[in-house]
């Protein structure tokens, strides 16, 4: 397929890699800023461009790889008729896309990417399109990507997105507020990888309130109160730490604040 990437961010960068290691072409590479559309589009061995009216109508698919709230102002520039559209993002609808041509959807891997990253997998990859058809043209090229393709209109999308917030952001920045924690009090964050691991490793075999545990889960208050008295001096901490406290308890039928 000859493809033009528009974007040159993270995304645009490991999907325009791997669409070349699967046998694709890139032709042209748009950035608003010249040189991180020159920068990548020499890696891609394709035009690098900045006017989106220098965008040509050759291509066979056109990938919207910008921001969400980029999105709305790019597709507004766009007019491809016949041509497959496709956009990245997770929170955005499909129906963004819908004047630019009847051939549109979205490729969403539900990933955290960067551009040094080689590979997307491990990914799970969430696609939508216009039609029957189009949506099996795009898991066609998703399943380049990833061994792990699910299809799902943007109602369930959005809750997708909010869903891999809550499961991966959220839990990361515990991870952040625990590391800095660590580093304050001298105590090694290594020392909790494998704990980490072990978790994560088990809610793939089991439901996660099988895995749960700890003090909230087993109605240990005076444990809590020992743990609220150590972070009286992370005022931030401990509110989260008493919110999730809280609603480990009453999974559990435990009143423990």
């Amino acid at each position: 397929m000859q493809v033009t990437i528009i974007g040159s961010g993270n995304v645009a960068t490991v999907m325009g890699r791997l669409l070349v290691q699967n046998g694709h072409t890139i032709v042209q590479v748009f950035s608003r800023h010249a040189d991180h559309a020159k920068d990548l589009a020499t890696v891609l061995n394709a035009e690098a461009v900045t006017d989106l009216k220098k965008i040509n109508g050759e291509a066979d698919l056109y990938l919207l790889a910008v921001t969400d709230d980029a999105l709305p102002a790019v597709a507004g520039q766009l007019l491809l008729p016949g041509k497959l559209v496709i956009h990245t993002a997770g929170s955005v609808s499909k129906e963004i896309l819908n004047k630019v041509t009847d051939r549109y959807g979205v490729l969403w891997p539900m990933k955290m990417i960067r551009k040094s990253m080689p590979t997307l997998e491990p990914v799970s990859i969430v696609v939508d399109g216009s039609s029957e058809a189009v949506i099996g043209e795009i898991e066609k090229l998703a399943y380049e990507l990833s061994p792990v393709v699910t299809r799902a209109d943007d109602e369930q999308r959005i809750k997708m997105h909010m869903l891999a917030a809550f499961t991966a952001n959220f839990s990361n920045h515990l991870y952040h507020l625990a590391a800095d924690y660590c580093a304050k009090e001298q105590i090694d964050f290594r020392f909790f990888y494998s704990i980490i691991e072990e978790t994560a490793q088990a809610i793939q075999n089991q439901h996660p309130k099988e895995v749960q545990a700890g003090p909230a889960f087993r109605g240990d208050r005076q444990t809590v109160e020992k743990h609220l008295q150590l972070l009286a001096s992370y005022p931030d901490i401990e509110k989260i730490y008493r919110a999730m406290t809280e609603s480990i308890g009453a999974c559990f039928g435990h009143k423990l604040i």
